[in-house]
């Protein structure tokens, strides 16, 4: 997606387009914090879930969302601003997922007209997002489910074993391509626990 259109559709989903992360700060690749709701957390997430199903989801989910980010640190509220991964994840180049800094309008819709531009999901009311502070201490992923759509959160990511553990595999294998095993190992390198 070029940055104009990328731009246009931030606009949409009520998300001011600040630039492209650098790609080479040691932060969480996105490719990584998409597996942040499908990791052992040892109880070290936080999360709100709306019915599936709910004639009120899209209202319920961004609700819920701004008082879990808000609350939790994704964001400051006098300066709403954060990371979100945007490019296409099922390209077969994933290299093209990258994080963009946006921050929030009074027009924020991520779980509709967001979701229906393709930022923050895959049509309306269908979320699927990830979404970083950017000091790269808070993340969240939103996604929707057959029963439930939920909104994960996670303190310092890099603290979790099973999602280092994950990048350490993704970083070794050679199907990942260049960039993000390059990302992954910054990230890890960057975050390793004692220094």
């Amino acid at each position: 997606m070029r940055e104009a259109e990328l731009e246009n559709s931030l606009t949409k989903a009520g998300l001011r387009y600040l630039g492209l992360a650098d790609p080479s700060a040691p932060l969480i690749p996105p490719s990584l914090a998409f597996f942040a709701d499908s990791v052992e957390t040892g109880g070290q997430e936080w999360a709100v879930s709306v019915e599936s199903d709910a004639p009120d989801l899209r209202e319920r989910v961004n609700h819920e969302w701004y008082m879990l980010s808000a609350d939790q640190g994704l964001f400051q509220p006098d300066a709403p601003e954060f990371l979100l991964a945007v490019g296409d994840r099922e390209a077969t180049h994933p290299d093209s997922l990258r994080w963009a800094r946006v921050a929030l309008t009074v027009d924020c819709d991520l779980a509709g007209a967001g979701a229906e531009a393709g930022v923050t999901g895959r049509g309306a009311g269908h979320v699927d997002f990830a979404m970083l502070s950017l000091d790269g201490t808070v993340l969240v992923r939103g996604a929707k489910g057959e029963e439930w759509t939920d909104c994960v959160l996670l303190r310092n990511p890099h603290d979790l074993p099973s999602l280092r553990d994950l990048g350490t595999r993704m970083a070794a294998s050679p199907e990942t391509p260049r960039g993000t095993r390059d990302a992954l190992e910054r990230w890890l390198e960057h975050t390793r626990v004692g220094e």
